[in-house]
C-alpha cells in the first residue's frame, strides 16, 4: 500500500532525536497508578492541558497523566514511532501526516465508539472523507477551526458597509473601501502558510467531498477545477497594502488590529493576538463568499485538534476514560474558552461575540472542509501558490499538482 511505503520513508528519514523530547518528565514507575501520556502537537496549549490533566487525576487517583507537547511535535513523534516509544494518545490535526498514522494501522478504529458519538456529525464525516477508508476514523475530532474573513465593525459604519454573501459584493466592498482611500486586506503572504486563509475557502467551496477521489480516478483534474479559484486568488492581492511578500503573518494581524486595513482573511486563532493588540476593536468574521450565488457559499472549517488512542497502548481503558473526561462539558468549555477554539464535540458553549458573524453556518453545519487536510505533504501548495504568484508559470502549477498527487496515491 502506498501510504504505508510513505510513512515508513517518513519515519526512517527522521533523525532520532527522542532525546530532545520535552513537555512531560519520565513516566515514573515507583507507585500503583497506571501512567498514561498524552501527546498534543499543539505546544501553546501544554499549559491549559496540564491544567485538564491535574483535574482528571483529581478525579481518578489510580491514574497519572503526563502531557507532551514539544516544539516541532511532527518530527518527535516521527523519531518516537521508530523507536516503538508510542504514547497512549496522539492528539494531531486532520491532515495528512495523521491519515498516514491511521492507514499504517498505529490508532484503534473509533468509527462505532461512544467517543465519536459526542462529537458534531459533519467532523466525524469529514474526518472519514479525509481519511477515505470506508467510512471509519480513528480519532475523536475536539476542537474545530474556521477560516473566513474578519472585518472592523466600526469602519464597515463608517464606510456605510454591509457584509459582502456573493464574490461579486466582496469585490464591490473592496472598491469602495480603495474609494474612500483605506486599504481592504492586509496580506502578509512572506510565510507561505498564510496563503491558505484565502485559498481554502476559495478551492473548498469550488469543489466538493468526492474531487479528492476523482483527481484519483482520473475524472477531473486540478487545472480544470483549480483555475477559477487561482484566478480569485490573484485577484485579491489587487486590494491589499501592497509588497505582499514583505509581510508575515505577526505584521498583518497587528497591521490589521492597528486599523491598517478593514478586513482579514484568517482564521479564529488570529483573534487572541488581535485583541492583545487592540482590546477595544470592535471586531466579527463572516463566511469567505467565494461563488456567486449566496446559497452555494459555506464556511470553511476543519478539524483543528482530535485524539487518538493507540493500538499499543498498556493503558486504553484509562486512555478511553481520559477522553471521555475532555468531552465533559466544563472541560470543552475550559479549553475552548483558553485557546479560543470552536468545539467539535457537542456541547452548550457561549462563543466569543467575534464569532457572531460565522455561527449560523458553523451552528448548522453548512460547512465545508479545509482542503488542506487532502493535500500530501509531498505537494507543497502553499510554496507552490507563493511561486504562481510570482512567475505566474500556470502549466508547471499544475503539473506539481498532477505529479505529487499521483506519486502519493498510486497503489
Amino acid at each position: 500500500m502506498k501510504a504505508m511505503r510513505r510513512i515508513a520513508t517518513l519515519l526512517l528519514s527522521v533523525v532520532l532525536c527522542t532525546a530532545s523530547l520535552t513537555g512531560c518528565g519520565p513516566i515514573g514507575k515507583s507507585d500503583k497508578k497506571k501512567a498514561i501520556e498524552v501527546f498534543v502537537f499543539k505546544p501553546e496549549s501544554v499549559e491549559t492541558f496540564q491544567q485538564l490533566g491535574k483535574k482528571f487525576e483529581d478525579e481518578n487517583p489510580d491514574i497519572r497523566v503526563y502531557i507532551n507537547s514539544p516544539g516541532d511535535p511532527y518530527t518527535i513523534l516521527k523519531a518516537r514511532m521508530v523507536k516503538g516509544n508510542i504514547p497512549d494518545i496522539v492528539g494531531l490535526d486532520a491532515t495528512q501526516t495523521y491519515v498516514d498514522y491511521a492507514k499504517a494501522d498505529i490508532f484503534e478504529d473509533l468509527t462505532n465508539s461512544d467517543l465519536t458519538r459526542k462529537v458534531k456529525p459533519s467532523y466525524v464525516k469529514m474526518l472519514a472523507n479525509i481519511e477515505e477508508m470506508h467510512g471509519t476514523v480513528h480519532a475523536m475530532p475536539f476542537a474545530a477551526n474556521v477560516t473566513g474573513i474578519m472585518y472592523n465593525k466600526n469602519k464597515f459604519k463608517e464606510l456605510n458597509l454591509t457584509v459582502p454573501t456573493t464574490w461579486q459584493e466582496l469585490m464591490d466592498t473592496c472598491e469602495k473601501i480603495k474609494a474612500a482611500g483605506q486599504t481592504p486586506f492586509y496580506l502578509g503572504y512572506k510565510e507561505d502558510w498564510v496563503i491558505n486563509s484565502a485559498w481554502n475557502p476559495l478551492a473548498g467551496n469550488f469543489t466538493d467531498a468526492d474531487f479528492y477521489q476523482n483527481v484519483t480516478d482520473g475524472k477531473i483534474t486540478f487545472r480544470k477545477a483549480y483555475t477559477e479559484p487561482l484566478k480569485r486568488l490573484l485577484k485579491l492581492n489587487d486590494y491589499s497594502q501592497g509588497d505582499i511578500f514583505s509581510y508575515n503573518y505577526n505584521n498583518a494581524t497587528v497591521g490589521f488590529a492597528n486599523g491598517e486595513s478593514v478586513m482579514y482573511m484568517q482564521g479564529n486563532w488570529a483573534i487572541p493576538m488581535i485583541m492583545q493588540t487592540n482590546p477595544h476593536m470592535d471586531l466579527d468574521m463572516f463566511p469567505f463568499p467565494a461563488l456567486d450565488d449566496a446559497k452555494d457559499n459555506k464556511l470553511c472549517s476543519s478539524i483543528d485538534l482530535m485524539f487518538s488512542i493507540t493500538k499499543k497502548s498498556k493503558h486504553q481503558e484509562e486512555a478511553k476514560r481520559f477522553l471521555e473526561f475532555l468531552t465533559e462539558q466544563e472541560n470543552v468549555s475550559a479549553y475552548m474558552k483558553e485557546q479560543f477554539g470552536i468545539p467539535a464535540i457537542n456541547c452548550d458553549y457561549k462563543f466569543p461575540e467575534q464569532l457572531n458573524g460565522v455561527l449560523d453556518d458553523f451552528q448548522s453545519g453548512k460547512i465545508v472542509s479545509s482542503p488542506q487536510a487532502y493535500y500530501p505533504s509531498e505537494m507543497k501548495l502553499p510554496i507552490a501558490l507563493q511561486t504562481y504568484m510570482i512567475d505566474g508559470n500556470k502549466d508547471k502549477l499544475f503539473k506539481q499538482l498532477d505529479d505529487t498527487w499521483r506519486d502519493a496515491h498510486e497503489n
